[in-house]
């Protein structure tokens, strides 16, 4: 399993993205050509402004964890303790 859960500002969950469902995911560096349309799990768009996300994922029903790492130090400008923030304007 490989889910991004995008939530507002208060806490609620608005999206998920499952991008197992894609067929692009592969082990290792997971870049993909699945681009997000910026609507919620109804379809209805959002509204601009401030979101969190956080990327879940899975293997074995064991967790993993997005921590930093010495060779992932690129990745610490996108999340604080495991959240990262986005902009939404149209």
């Amino acid at each position: 399993m490989f889910q991004i859960h995008i939530y507002t500002v208060s806490g609620k969950l608005v999206k998920i993205i499952d991008l197992a469902e894609t067929n692009d995911i592969q082990i290792g560096k997971n870049i993909t050509d699945y681009a997000w349309d910026g609507t919620d799990d109804y379809g209805d768009k959002l509204a601009n402004g401030v979101y969190l996300y956080k990327v879940v994922s899975r293997m074995k029903n064991t967790d993993i964890k997005l921590e930093s790492a010495k060779e992932n130090e690129s990745l610490d400008k996108y999340f604080d303790k495991g959240w990262g923030k986005m902009y939404i304007m149209r």
